[in-house]
């Protein structure tokens, strides 16, 4: 602060010594402290961090889609997973797990698609599954059969009732020769 009165004399202001106690110093020196961090970003307040998704469940499954179709099964599975538990992302992520050559991670998803909505393209996936590997064909052939049933009962269209009753035939030609090749022995 300066002294005001030394104008009035003719001669250069002095300084006022400004006396303060270290009782007032050290809160005001914190404070300032604080305000440098804070508004500086250096500051870290501990607390919990919360990622919102900003995708919701159809886009996952659309990206994941996407993913497939490129091939690449392993993003797709990501955001088919993400997806859960949309039907239709079930029967994705076992479609992709079928593509790498993982039948145990597929047969998994088509059986709960399969057990959670009686899912006709779900039916077929996995008595397709079951003749590729040559076994359970009897269940194959009526977890077929069932997709051909539902896929009517639900109104797909005429090409995929088609493909459903492909498989059937598979499973039933399967079956024929399983039994074939038992009675030979």
């Amino acid at each position: 602060m300066l002294d005001d009165s030394s104008y009035a004399e003719g001669r250069a202001p002095r300084a006022r010594r400004l006396r303060l106690s270290l009782g007032e110093i050290i809160p005001a020196f914190f404070w300032v402290l604080f305000t440098i961090l804070v508004s500086s970003g250096c500051a870290v307040i501990p607390g919990v961090t919360v990622i919102d998704d900003p995708l919701d469940k159809r886009e996952h499954f659309e990206l994941g889609l996407a993913y497939e179709k490129d091939g690449e099964l392993e993003l797709a599975i990501r955001e088919y997973q993400a997806a859960d538990p949309m039907p239709m992302a079930i029967l994705g992520l076992g479609n992709a797990y079928f593509q790498q050559g993982d039948y145990k991670k597929a047969e998994a998803a088509y059986r709960r698609l399969s057990r959670e909505s009686g899912d006709p393209a779900a039916l077929n996936n996995l008595a397709f599954l079951l003749i590729i590997e040559g076994r359970n064909l009897e269940e194959a052939a009526r977890l077929a059969e069932r997709a051909v049933e539902e896929g009517i009962k639900r109104g797909l269209p005429e090409d995929q009732i088609r493909n459903f009753k492909s498989t059937y035939n598979q499973a039933q030609t399967a079956l024929m020769k399983s039994g074939a090749d038992d009675g030979g022995d």
